[in-house]
């Protein structure tokens, strides 16, 4: 019978149907596997097609992706098994489909050459650039996440992948299901979140200002990792962190190897002493006051700030669980029914980190008068995430996404509109939104942009069908920022505007394709997640320029 319900199989069906549409895939596998990385990585859509290795000589991996952090690095590797009717949900992940994993995770251990001769771009990327990693003495952990809208690993799959990930290193494994996807799905619809927090002692501290109250306790670390945690304590309940401003949730939450050293020691004392704390805001709490360790009682609670911290916390918590006998952490609970002090707590609590975030600017008056001025052309500019989630896609502009356009086009840096895309909301802000620009250029400017997305994905649809469709336009995948940055020299040198229909924006990039395939041509043994994020990659484009002048340019 099926593994779940029909209206469980609606849900999770409407919202691949969606997909298919958002990005249009080939099919609703491929749209499947876009929901599940789009719940792992979200606000990365435009990285999916440098994550997707589905198709021809995939070795049975549907995505990869590459988080480096520092000195250590995740690597998660994802097979993706869509089922196409309600009745097929019952069947389960097979055992070859599961030994291709395996072996495939075996081959990149042994560096076997043939994983870069497959054919498949995006996979022979992905390689290279875990071994890449292992050249410079990067610590790469690995996570498996099998994902299925039916039933997981049978018994003897399971048997399979724990005996292969005995003999790797700092490898693990998950299964994705329907109960992980509809929990994600309904997360952020779902009644307010509750729980309690055991406090040490008497050391809880209060204090109380009109419309705002707030309690500062040393907490028993174990009582918040039972907090955060999902059921299966696995890993972390992602909707709680929604107004954290720092850093991505789930996936993309991280983890701090110095948390996890302190946490599970000896010296677990001393995790009090070396972690700033959590910060919690919360429609209400509650505790026994006068008492010895009382229990706080949390209503409708959000973590604002120390996401890396409680990422680290549960994987500690996972591999020493003895040590946390000894473990306090810092909590800072602030209560309040009023949105804007909430985010207020929440942007000043983030607001000492390095790298700002674009939450942090999200108010700017610049940014205010570029939705407006952008509204009067019919685009919804997002100066928050997702702020115009009801509108059309293709009318929708993304702050960010607005932010890397502009550093490839007009600051001509598109190697920083990848690797240093913080600093656009950070130190280089106003060099990029400001109030001289003229709209109408802005709009003509991500239409060009729109066009370089559209051929993005119909190469990658392509290129999934047939491993020989090899020329120019591979550089969409990796180099599209490099493309936007080739069309405004191509412009420049012309001394034209940006065309303004559909059928001269495409020859404009074709023309900057060309041109960036002659650039790069030479180039053979750099992979392209390497040249795209170099800056000697203009310089090459430069010299291609100035050595076709006349012709390239009709001067």
């Amino acid at each position: 019978m099926p593994s779940i319900s029909a209206i469980e199989w609606d849900i999770i069906e409407s919202r691949v149907q969606r997909c298919m549409e958002r990005y249009g895939t080939a099919d609703v596998s491929s749209a499947f596997l876009h929901l599940i990385l789009e719940h792992f990585f979200p606000n990365r859509n435009l990285d999916f097609p440098e994550m997707v290795v589905d198709g021809g000589n995939d070795l049975g991996v549907d995505a990869i992706e590459v988080i480096e952090r520092d000195e250590r690095a995740e690597v998660y590797i994802f097979q993706a098994k869509h089922r196409t009717t309600l009745k097929s949900t019952d069947r389960t992940i097979n055992d070859s489909e599961v030994l291709k994993i395996a072996t495939f995770l075996r081959a990149v251990f042994d560096k076997e050459p043939r994983l870069l001769e497959t054919g498949n771009l995006q996979l022979s990327e992905a390689v290279s650039r875990i071994w890449s990693l292992h050249q410079k003495g990067t610590i790469c952990e690995y996570r498996i996440v099998f994902c299925t809208n039916g039933m997981g690993l049978s018994s003897s799959a399971e048997g399979i992948i724990s005996s292969s990930l005995k003999s790797l290193y700092a490898t693990q494994y998950e299964v994705y299901g329907p109960k992980e996807i509809l929990r994600d799905i309904g997360a952020r619809e779902r009644e307010a979140e509750s729980g309690y927090l055991q406090v040490i002692g008497r050391e809880a501290y209060e204090r109380s200002d009109g419309d705002i109250r707030g309690v500062i306790a040393s907490v028993d670390a174990r009582s918040f990792v039972s907090l955060i945690q999902t059921d299966d304590a696995r890993t972390i309940k992602r909707h709680l962190f929604d107004e954290n401003l720092r850093i991505f949730l789930g996936a993309n939450g991280g983890y701090n190897s110095n948390i996890i050293e302190t946490a599970a020691s000896s010296d677990s004392h001393l995790f009090w002493y070396l972690n700033n704390g959590i910060t919690i805001t919360c429609r209400d709490y509650a505790y026994n006051k006068g008492h010895v360790n009382p229990k706080i009682q949390l209503t409708d609670f959000q973590i604002v700030n120390g996401a890396q911290t409680s990422h680290s916390l549960l994987k500690a918590f996972k591999k020493s669980p003895e040590s946390f006998e000894n473990v306090v952490i810092l909590v800072r609970i602030y209560a309040t029914n009023r949105e804007d002090i909430a985010e207020r707590v929440a942007v000043a609590t983030n607001s000492q980190a390095r790298i700002q975030s674009r939450d942090l600017r999200a108010n700017d008056p610049v940014l205010k008068k570029l939705e407006i001025s952008f509204r009067d052309r019919g685009y919804y500019f997002e100066r928050k995430r997702n702020m115009h989630s009801d509108r059309d896609p293709r009318r929708r502009i993304d702050a960010l996404k607005l932010g890397q356009i502009l550093l490839s086009f007009q600051v001509r840096e598109p190697d920083k509109a990848k690797t240093d895309s913080d600093s656009i909301f950070g130190e280089r802000f106003h060099q990029i939104f400001h109030e001289r620009h003229e709209i109408d250029t802005l709009c003509r400017l991500i239409e060009l942009y729109r066009i370089i997305e559209d051929m993005r994905d119909t190469y990658k649809i392509k290129s999934i069908k047939s491993l020989d469709y090899t020329e120019g336009n591979q550089y969409l995948v990796y180099g599209h920022w490099f493309v936007l940055y080739v069309a405004s020299l191509i412009i420049s040198q012309k001394s034209i505007q940006i065309p303004d229909n559909d059928g001269d924006l495409r020859i404009l990039v074709t023309e900057a394709l060309e041109l960036l395939a002659r650039a790069c041509a030479t180039v053979k043994s750099t992979a392209q997640y390497q040249l795209f994020r170099s800056a000697k990659t203009k310089a090459r484009i430069i010299a291609e320029i100035e050595g076709r002048q006349l012709s390239l340019f009709e001067i």
